[in-house]
């Protein structure tokens, strides 16, 4: 017999988990280092059909850009709403995740005290995960109470076989920040170096460069399999309160070395090398990601697209796996997805490989950004000048939470509904924040930074010695032609300062 008090217990706790199903779920997957412009997704050569998916669901976003070409920096903006000359956060918090290289400085990171999305939804009742690349790491964060990262839990499992893989002669191995890589370099490619080459006299960097090739572990050794692994576990495991799960990717960032079985998928004398590919700036000339390619570039160049193509598919595998984790979890429907990266590659563009050069071109500035919600997002694709800063205001908006004041970024919600595309989304900044002698967060009104303003089918970037370029991106996408000293584009350039000048004053 069900008694009255029994009845109203058995109600109580119905409208309770109703009123915890009704909360939307977040689901946020990122790559490190994606050129959106190599995936079919964005129209590029290299298939990604997880990615086409996830876009047939969503909103895709043409011109998202990131607050820095850097990883700690974007990442940090990802999560707090800031921009970089805000949070402070303006170099890579290597002391912590990447202890190997054995940095003395602060490195100060992510802090209890930072207000995150992940803090207000955990507050709020979520069950918040992060597994993957975090590389913002100061406290430990309360709310991540499993986290899983690249240089202390993976690199735990992975000990014995570092140990084994170290015993062997150390041109078969690549020292990748402590992890022990075995790896197997084409020959050919091998002969595009010599004992003279160098760069910036780095043997960390060299390692990483001359060493390109086959890794020699299963695909499911591999870091990003493993992170794929605990976010499907995860998912096969939810309780009934909302979740948010971030599921952090290091690929296609380095190491640049991966597993045969996509190593063999792309033919490296087939790859389409891209058209800008003997145009850069003097400027530009001598950064690590021009003087890795600068001799033999062609070569060069196409072992590592090889090499990055296959890292590719192997995202786009793992982003397959979560999708189809979350649909088999029964809260598809309910869960907003994000796929994104922290920033881009330069994949060959201006001649240039990788990230680290002082530019602000698109291969590296612009990334892939799409974000589903089955039903309460209608697919399309949109050219609101998004950026990574935008997220947390979103996310929080779209979840039921009000967002703080405090927050730079502007909420995406009415673009992804298709109500507004609201003035703050016609231009995109980025920005390099130069570090203090510290390290630390603090960063003053004069601190020096190269920026950037991308928008209305211009680029307009001013570096902290003057330097200035100007592109118009509509008639050269490629940027190969700086505008910046042209008579007839002075109004041009003195509008698109006035409007980075106007953006600093607010932020």
């Amino acid at each position: 017999m069900v008694t009255r008090r029994s009845f109203l217990q058995t109600s109580a706790a119905a409208l309770a988990q109703n009123r915890e199903s009704a909360r939307p779920n977040l689901l946020l997957i990122i790559s490190d280092q994606l050129n959106a412009a190599v995936t079919s997704a964005y129209g590029g050569p290299l298939p990604t059909p997880n990615l086409e998916r996830l876009a047939r669901r969503g909103v895709l976003f043409r011109n998202a850009t990131c607050p820095t070409p850097f990883c700690s920096p974007s990442r940090a903006s990802l999560v707090t709403g800031l921009y970089p000359h805000k949070h402070g956060i303006v170099y890579n918090c290597m002391r912590v995740d990447y202890p190997a290289v054995g940095s003395k400085t602060a490195d100060e990171g992510i802090t209890q005290s930072d207000v995150t999305t992940d803090k207000i939804l955990h507050a709020a009742g979520y069950e918040t995960h992060q597994y993957g690349k975090w590389h913002l790491s100061g406290d430990s964060l309360p709310y991540y109470p499993d986290q899983y990262g690249e240089c202390r839990e993976y690199a735990g499992e992975m000990a014995t076989v570092f140990e084994q893989v170290r015993r062997r002669p150390r041109e078969q191995w690549m020292d990748w920040y402590g992890w022990a890589l075995p790896v197997s370099v084409d020959a050919a490619y091998r002969q595009t170096w010599s004992a003279d080459d160098r760069i910036e006299g780095n043997p960390r960097l060299r390692d990483f460069i001359t060493k390109m090739g086959k890794l020699e572990f299963a695909r499911t050794d591999t870091f990003d399999v493993r992170v794929a692994d605990r976010t499907v576990k995860r998912l096969q495991s939810l309780d009934s309160r909302p979740f948010s799960i971030t599921c952090s990717l290091m690929w296609p960032h380095d190491p640049n070395v991966v597993p045969a079985e996509y190593y063999a998928r792309t033919d490296p004398a087939k790859i389409e090398l891209p058209a800008n590919g003997g145009v850069r700036e003097a400027r530009f000339e001598n950064d690590v990601s021009r003087q890795m390619v600068a001799r033999h570039t062609e070569a060069r160049l196409r072992e590592f697209l090889r090499i990055y193509y296959g890292t590719v598919h192997v995202i786009d595998e793992q982003v397959g796996r979560v999708l189809d984790a979350l649909e088999q979890s029964g809260r598809a429907d309910n869960t907003i997805v994000i796929f994104t990266a922290d920033h881009g590659d330069m994949a060959g563009g201006h001649g240039m490989a990788w990230k680290s050069t002082q530019a602000f071109y698109d291969e590296i500035a612009r990334i892939p950004m799409i974000i589903s919600w089955p039903g309460r997002i209608a697919p399309g694709n949109t050219d609101a000048a998004a950026s990574l800063v935008d997220l947390a205001p979103t996310i929080l908006e779209l979840t039921g939470h009000s967002v703080p004041s405090s927050m730079q970024g502007a909420s995406l919600a009415s673009t992804l509904r298709g109500k507004s595309s609201a003035s703050r989304f016609v231009y995109g900044f980025s920005e390099r924040v130069h570090a203090n002698a510290q390290r630390t967060r603090a960063v003053a009104r004069d601190t020096k930074a190269e920026r950037m303003i991308r928008g209305g089918g211009w680029k307009y970037v001013r570096y902290s010695d003057g330097s200035e370029f100007l592109y118009d991106l509509d008639k050269d996408p490629g940027e190969t032609r700086n505008l910046a000293e042209e008579r007839s584009q002075q109004a041009r350039k003195r509008e698109l300062e006035g409007q980075m000048r106007a953006w600093l004053d607010r932020t």
